[in-house]
């Protein structure tokens, strides 16, 4: 069972994350992307993101695509909004 801090970090994680995407990509190219859960590892240092994209099936592939393409870009975006020691390294999953 994890504990109350790592609980408010995925909920940090999810939130800023969220927001990041929400900025930064346009809905009518990727489709509208919603993260659904953030799973941290037990030493915070890598997080699984799931995430589902309303729109067509080309826009859901690309939506995707933009995502594990940016990774490194929305790690840094969320790393200014979430101070943590260790930034999580992100990795995107679709869930439909």
């Amino acid at each position: 069972m994890p504990g109350l801090r790592h609980q408010r970090v995925r909920e940090l994680l999810k939130r800023a994350v969220g927001e990041v995407i929400r900025r930064e990509f346009n809905v009518s190219e990727v489709g509208l992307i919603t993260v659904n859960e953030v799973e941290c590892a037990g030493d915070l240092k890598s997080a699984t993101v799931f995430i589902s994209i309303l729109g067509n099936a080309d826009q859901q592939k690309r939506g995707l695509a933009v995502l594990t393409e940016h990774r490194t870009r929305i790690q840094g975006l969320m790393a200014r909004a979430v101070v943590l020691k260790y930034t999580p390294t992100l990795r995107f999953v679709y869930e439909s």
